[in-house]
C-alpha cells in the first residue's frame, strides 16, 4: 500500500516537474503548456533513475541503520561489522545517479523524440530495480545485523546474503547502461 502511494506521489512530482521545467520555453515560444520533446523525455528518464533508486536506498538504509543503532546498545564493540551491513543498501542510489548522469550526457541538440523515449525507458530498469532491491536489501541487512549480534563470527554469511540482493540492482544498472548505449 505504501509503495502504491509512493508511486502516485512520484508520478505527480514528475509531471509537475516537467510542467515547471517547460514553462520558460512555453513563454518564449507561445506554444502549449506541455510538450513531449526529446529533452523532456530524457530528463524524465534520468529523474526516474535517480529518484526511485534514491528512495530505495534511503528506505533500505533506514531499515538496516535502525537495526544497527539498536544493536549497538547491546554490542557497541561490533560497530565496524554493523557499518557495512547498514550502508549496503546505499549503493542503489549511487547506481541511479550514475545512470541519470549518463542519460543527461546523452542529450544533444536536435535529438529525435524517438531517442528521447529510448532514454526515458533506459532509466526504468535501475529506477525500479534500485527501489525494490534497496528496500529488500535493507531488510536482509537488518536480519544480518541481528545474526551478528548473536554471533559476531557470522558476519561473512550476513554480508553474502546482502550481496545476493545487490546482484539484482547490478542487473538493473547493467540493463540501463546497455539501453543508453544503444541510443
Amino acid at each position: 500500500m505504501r509503495l502504491a502511494r509512493l508511486t502516485v506521489v512520484l508520478g505527480i512530482l514528475l509531471i509537475a516537474g516537467g510542467v515547471w521545467a517547460q514553462s520558460d520555453a512555453v513563454a518564449e515560444s507561445g506554444g502549449s503548456w506541455f510538450r513531449w520533446d526529446a529533452t523532456s523525455l530524457a530528463l524524465f528518464g534520468a529523474g526516474i533513475a535517480v529518484v526511485l533508486a534514491g528512495i530505495g536506498s534511503s528506505v533500505g538504509i533506514g531499515i538496516s541503520g535502525g537495526m544497527a543503532t539498536g544493536a549497538m546498545q547491546e554490542k557497541p564493540e561490533l560497530f565496524g561489522r554493523f557499518l557495512p551491513l547498514a550502508a549496503a543498501p546505499g549503493t542503489q542510489g549511487i547506481y541511479g545517479i550514475v545512470v541519470g548522469i549518463i542519460i543527461i550526457n546523452k542529450i544533444s541538440p536536435g535529438m529525435s523524440v524517438d531517442a528521447g523515449w529510448h532514454l526515458f525507458f533506459a532509466g526504468l530498469p535501475i529506477g525500479f530495480a534500485g527501489l525494490l532491491s534497496g528496500i529488500w536489501q535493507g531488510k536482509v541487512c537488518a536480519g544480518g545485523i541481528g545474526l551478528v549480534v548473536k554471533d559476531a563470527g557470522q558476519f561473512g554469511k550476513a554480508l553474502v546474503m546482502a550481496v545476493l540482493v545487490e546482484f539484482y540492482a547490478l542487473l538493473g544498472l547493467l540493463a540501463s547502461v546497455i539501453m543508453v548505449g544503444k541510443v
